[in-house]
This record gives structure tokens, C-alpha cells and sequence, in this order.
């Protein structure tokens, strides 16, 4: 099958072009797994719509939204109608439990190509559908002031909510599926793989991090559904009547945020070396422990690093900061033991007086403490072997207004091809290839991080948070 090139993002919508959708995006639906959070993502990237349109955004999810009773809320608009209005919908114990196993377990790992890690549960699945159409009856139900009604369902853990909202006249359905989307050889061997496709072919428009995503997700359409035409050049699917356009659109941060907070806390970050008794230079790495980050295969680089180069004993050091992981199965938790067992055997084989070669900090850091350490870094590593985006590894480039330091980064990544040009690319699996990138990093000097860093902050300029939804919705309208 023939291969997508990579898109050309698309320009920042301006204001008159958000003037123009002032009569078509009165309420956007927004359905997914989480609430908006404190900041960052999706809802900050509907901002734009919500203070200069007035546009009211209710948003649908199962956790983490805020603790009131989902009555119109967090208004933005001082004096307007426009703000975010929060829905819970309800489920038994049991029902959401099985959805969660579902969603944590087997989804989670087929979905980065791990088939057969978890097995699927058949009564399991009867609940994640459920659930699904429960929180798509409850958005047909709330009273919207759009006609049509703009519905936008966000990554897998409520996918099959899709076919309902798409029986509905006046709604206008699109995804954002932010996962990764695995080949078609693995989805199709799942007992789920065509339900899951099928019920994505329900919405208008289907938005990916990236191509290579994409194309697999076309490349499983066209193995599975054989009366469906496919256009590969415009990435275009004709099935049972309806024209599905499939669009790759990465998801930015916002720069200005980032910097703020890069200058607030640049105070904490030229004392951190000292404060936690680390070298000169340091490589940093910032992830959950999850089989999906490459943490294991990174930890292997370093060791061999320092195995074959004697000379780097103590001239370095290696800081993981491990946040907590969205699943607790026993899987879970036996790969956090390997990583620390890891972690042990490396510090015993090549600390050398007072010096330890990794620094371990399992702590949640905000996003102030986040950016000192961003500053303070030599190098970030981002090592994924799977994964829909990776916003840190930006996060980082974000907080750059000097210009140096080094981004170590996957092929796998989900930011792979929008940072290549300044970042040092490995196979995350290669032992060989994170340790050459190490040893380039240390070494990389001043003008060479300055090249590298200038061109992957102006790739962050180009896109921008704040223009992600609004070009997004303009696509989904435009169709």
C-alpha cells in the first residue's frame, strides 16, 4: 500500500476566520474518558472559542472533572454565555470496574501492539459498551444551541459511543483518536478490532497524531471492510454512503505558558545541581514507568555507555523522574520492580565513591518544578516504544529560551517527525543507539545545541496550542 507523506500543518486560524464560525459553533459536545484537568490540552486549546466566540462547551466524561454537581460552571466570559458545563454520566460499581479493566488492560495493550499481553474479556467488552452508550445518550439528551450539534469524542476509552450519536440527525460527528492506532495485521486479529473500526467509520472526520497512525488505521479499514473505497492520496474513505476524511493534526503546547513558567522558576533550576548533589551535566528523563516508555531499553543504553566508555564515571548523571502509572495490575507493578532492580544493579556496578550514576526521583513534580528541571537538563531522553504524542519532550523545547541543551528522542514518539530536525533520533530498542546519543549530548557544543534548538522552537511557534481545536472544528464543519 502506498505511504501518506507527511502533512503540511496548517497555518494559525486568524480572527477573522474565527469570526466566521461564530454562527456554526454556539455548543460544541465534547465526549471523553477525563475532565479537562488544570490546565494544558484540549481545553485550553477550545479557549480561543469559548472567550471570543461565547461558544458553550459541555463536556462529557467518567473521571477528574470538577467536584461540583456538573451544573454550567468555570464561565470564561465574563458577563456571556460562553464556558465550560461538566456531565458525569452514571454507571454501577461493576459496569465501570469492567470498563476500566477493559480500558487499562486489553485496549491499552493492543492498541501499542502488545496483542496478546492481556486476555480479552468478553463480558468485560459488554460493559465498555454499555458505559459507551450510556454517555451517548446522555449527550443526545442535553439541550444544545447549535444546529447542527458539533459532538467531538476524544482517544479510545469511549469509542463505541460513536455509532448512537451518528443515528442522530442534526449532529455532527467527529474523533481524535490520541493513541497510537497499531498496523492492521494486529488489529485485525483482535476479537474487538472490527467492531472498533467500524464504529470509528461512523464519524466525519477522524484526527491522528500522526501519518504513520493514520496510515495503519487506513490500511485496517481497507483489510476489514471491503466494500469500502479508499483514497490514500487525499486520505479519503467511502463506506455504507458516508465520506470519512482522516487528518493528521499534532497537538502543540502553548509556548507562552511554558515560557512563563521557565523564567519564574529559572531561580530553582540554577540551584538544582546543587540541591540534589548531581554533576555539572546531567541527562534527564520524565515519563510513568510503563513498558510503553522504553525505560528498561534506555537503562540498558546507559549501562552500555558506561561499560565500553570508563572515562564518563563521574562526569555525569542520569535522573529519572518517574511519575505514577495509570494502571496498578500485576503486570504493572512487576515492571516498576524491574526498572528499580535495574536501576540497583547499575548504581552497584559503576558508583564509584560517593558517586551513583543514576539519580531515582518517584515524585510528581507541577509544572513549576517541571521547568527548573527542564532548564537545569543537559539532555531530555524520551525513549517511547509506543505512544500517540509525547507533550514533555515539547514541554521542554517550550522552556528553551536559551537556546541549548539536547533532545534525545525516539523514532517511536509520538513528535518524532515534527522534532526531527533538531532532535538526536534513536531506535529505542538499541542499547548502541541511546548510548551514541548520550556520549553526542555531552559532548554536543554550544552552536550545534543552538541550531538544534532553534529549529524545533520554531516547529512550537507553528503549532500552537491555542490553533489545534479551532483548525480541527473548522475541518470538521468544512466537510
Amino acid at each position: 500500500m502506498k505511504s501518506i507523506a507527511l502533512p503540511t500543518l496548517l497555518p494559525p486560524i486568524t480572527d477573522e476566520e474565527i469570526e466566521r464560525l461564530e454562527l456554526f459553533l454556539p455548543t460544541v459536545n465534547v465526549i471523553s474518558y477525563a475532565g479537562p484537568g488544570a490546565s494544558g490540552g484540549v481545553p485550553e486549546s477550545l479557549e480561543p472559542l469559548v472567550k471570543k466566540l461565547g461558544t458553550r462547551v459541555n463536556w462529557f466524561a467518567l473521571s477528574e472533572l470538577p467536584p461540583t454537581d456538573f451544573a454550567p460552571n468555570k464561565n470564561l466570559v465574563e458577563g456571556g454565555r460562553g464556558g465550560f458545563s461538566y456531565y458525569a454520566p452514571q454507571a454501577t460499581k461493576r459496569v465501570f470496574d469492567a470498563h476500566q479493566s477493559i480500558v487499562n488492560g486489553y485496549l491499552w495493550d493492543l492498541l501499542h501492539g502488545y496483542l496478546n499481553k492481556t486476555q480479552f474479556d468478553a463480558e468485560g467488552w459488554k460493559s465498555y459498551r454499555a458505559l459507551c452508550q450510556s454517555v451517548a445518550s446522555q449527550c443526545i439528551t442535553t439541550a444544545s444551541e447549535s444546529f447542527p450539534t458539533i459532538c467531538w469524542l476524544h482517544d479510545y476509552q469511549l469509542a463505541l459511543a460513536s455509532p448512537i450519536l451518528a443515528s442522530q440527525a442534526g449532529i455532527v460527528l467527529s474523533q481524535f483518536w490520541h493513541a497510537p492506532w497499531p498496523n492492521a495485521k494486529i488489529m485485525t486479529a483482535s476479537p474487538i478490532g472490527h467492531e472498533l473500526t467500524e464504529a470509528l467509520l461512523h464519524n466525519k472526520l477522524i484526527g491522528f497524531h500522526t501519518d504513520d497512525y493514520a496510515v495503519n488505521f487506513l490500511q485496517t479499514v481497507a483489510t476489514l471492510f471491503n466494500q469500502a473505497e479508499i483514497d490514500l492520496e487525499n486520505k479519503l474513505i467511502r463506506f455504507q454512503g458516508r465520506l470519512i476524511t482522516v487528518v493528521v493534526l499534532p497537538l502543540g503546547v502553548d509556548i507562552g505558558y511554558w515560557q512563563k513558567l521557565a523564567a519564574m522558576s529559572q531561580p530553582s533550576a540554577e540551584a538544582i545541581t546543587a540541591k540534589y548533589s548531581l554533576a555539572s551535566q546531567f541527562i534527564l528523563a520524565v515519563e510513568r514507568l510503563e513498558y510503553t516508555k522504553g525505560v528498561i531499553e534506555r537503562l540498558n543504553g546507559l549501562e552500555l555507555m558506561l561499560k565500553t566508555n570508563p572515562s564518563y564515571l563521574k562526569r555525569f548523571h542520569y535522573v529519572q523522574i518517574s511519575q505514577a502509572a495509570k494502571r496498578t495490575d500485576l503486570s504493572q507493578l512487576q515492571y516498576v520492580r524491574q526498572v528499580e532492580e535495574k536501576i540497583a544493579a547499575i548504581n552497584a556496578e559503576y558508583g564509584r565513591d560517593d558517586w551513583q550514576p543514576i539519580k531515582h526521583l518517584q515524585s510528581k513534580f507541577d509544572h513549576v518544578q517541571l521547568a527548573a528541571w527542564y532548564q537545569a537538563a543537559t539532555a531530555l531522553s524520551i525513549n517511547s516504544i509506543s505512544e500517540g504524542i509525547n507533550i514533555i519532550a515539547k514541554e521542554f523545547v517550550a522552556c528553551r529560551s536559551d537556546e541549548q541543551g539536547a533532545l534525545i528522542l525516539s523514532r517511536k514518539a509520538g513528535c518524532a517527525r515534527e522534532l526531527s530536525q533538531g532532535a538526536l533520533l534513536v531506535d529505542p530498542k538499541s542499547p548502541q543507539e541511546i548510548s551514541n546519543a548520550f556520549k553526542a549530548a555531552l559532548n554536543m557544543d554550544i552552536e550545534e545545541k543552538k541550531r538544534r534548538m532553534v529549529s524545533m522552537r520554531h516547529v512550537l511557534h507553528w503549532n500552537q496550542l491555542q490553533n489545534w481545536a479551532l483548525n480541527f472544528l473548522r475541518m470538521a464543519m468544512s466537510r
